[in-house]
């Protein structure tokens, strides 16, 4: 009864197979003042966020003495609502255009997802190829509206009294490099370009169009680069501008923390590798899963139990599916180290120093492991293999 109910809402509101015509009242040529006549009736399916799927009938005039713009193409007058609604030629309007780019860098969809969300709740029908066109001529619009919008923003960063401009270069494998030029007070980005590499005599051209778009920058905060350095002199040069130009303070601090720690943490990284800790837990990991199976409910229970009285000296639950449930989520709680990573990276991100520290409180003490390991023969069961071996690892990877 919902898909029932679903679909008849659904064909309530639809508009496919509707026909409507879209036209332009005649009026004179804007060259000669001579009238307009028809040149030819389209009819084109056109599918839209805020009208749905229509088909539209459009009449073309053109002037009756076949007057011509400056590029060869002659003077038509087509219909101007449309044009607000559809690209000329196209088949999805604009805001189609604009969910589907929204949907993709802000939420993070795949393309089938979006295909599958525009059919199910807008009743529109498109290819997945299509929507990576639209993708393309969402960035394409979006650009052209940043530069429409240029004065605007270069009011806006005046009445801040300026602006200081932040240069940096992403490079990517294979790609080329990324340009991100931004207005460090706002957090605007003001341009980005696609260069080869990273050179200044490619950095230049692109500090020069942003400061001739919204204006002179009052400083300039750069990496250390090797380009970018001569880049950003040249520019202020070149510009005679009386400004600062700033190293960041970000970059400085992870060079010398690569200079640091390059070398320690390169051997902890080879010592775990290795050992091979995380495949060893992951195999781990996954086999207690599996035995686990439909108790995984009750399992998760008896493990909060457990962390209530972790004061009981490392001593697992009598039963053997909640001390194969707290194995489990020791392992498991090893292997997400990367959730404390920042995404900064090298040197402010260490997670290989992250999966040590991890590893250090549910280590067993040596002391104690002669006990443990007779608990285990003494309580047999199918658990004692899969805890021993855990005991080894964290002794041996210790």
């Amino acid at each position: 009864m919902h898909t029932l109910a679903k679909r008849f809402h659904r064909q309530i509101g639809e508009t496919r197979g509707l026909l409507v015509s879209a036209g332009v009242e005649p009026g004179p040529c804007p060259c000669c003042d001579a009238s307009m006549v028809v040149e030819k009736t389209l009819r084109r399916h056109v599918s839209t966020l805020a009208l749905g799927t229509l088909e539209i009938r459009e009449t073309v005039r053109v002037c009756r003495h076949g007057c011509r713009y400056q590029d060869g193409t002659y003077i038509r007058q087509r219909s101007a609502e449309l044009a607000d609604y559809v690209p000329m030629g196209g088949v999805f309007g604009y805001d189609v255009i604009v969910h589907v780019g929204l949907q993709r860098f802000l939420f993070h969809r795949q393309r089938d997802e979006i295909r599958q969300e525009l059919k199910e709740k807008h009743g529109i029908t498109v290819a997945t190829g299509t929507i990576s066109t639209m993708i393309q001529h969402f960035f394409a619009y979006l650009e052209a509206l940043h530069i429409a919008r240029a004065s605007a923003f270069a009011q806006a960063l005046a009445a801040d009294g300026g602006y200081p401009l932040h240069v940096d270069a992403t490079g990517e494998d294979g790609r080329g490099t990324l340009l991100v030029l931004l207005a460090g007070w706002r957090r605007w980005v003001l341009g980005f370009f696609k260069i080869p590499t990273e050179r200044a005599d490619q950095i230049l051209p692109c500090l020069h169009e942003v400061a001739n778009r919204f204006g002179n920058p009052q400083a300039v905060m750069r990496d250390l680069g090797r380009a970018m350095i001569p880049a950003t002199n040249s520019f202020r040069k070149k510009r005679q501008l009386c400004i600062p130009v700033l190293s960041c303070h970000f970059h400085f601090l992870q060079d010398v923390g690569k200079d640091l720690l390059a070398g320690d943490y390169g051997r902890l990284r080879e010592m775990l590798r290795q050992t091979g800790i995380r495949a060893r837990l992951r195999t781990l990991a996954r086999e207690l899963g599996r035995k686990l199976g439909d108790g995984i409910d009750r399992a998760r229970g008896a493990v909060k139990d457990w962390k209530t009285q972790i004061g009981n000296g490392h001593l697992l639950p009598q039963d053997p599916a909640a001390a194969q449930a707290v194995v489990r989520s020791l392992a498991q709680w090893v292997l997400d180290f990367m959730a404390q990573s920042t995404a900064r990276r090298f040197p402010f991100d260490r997670p290989l120093l992250d999966l040590y520290r991890r590893c250090t409180p549910v280590l067993v003490p040596p002391m104690r492991f002669s006990v443990i390991r007779q608990k285990i023969r003494v309580r047999g069961g199918c658990y004692g293999a899969y805890l021993e071996f855990l005991i080894w690892w964290l002794q041996t990877s210790a």
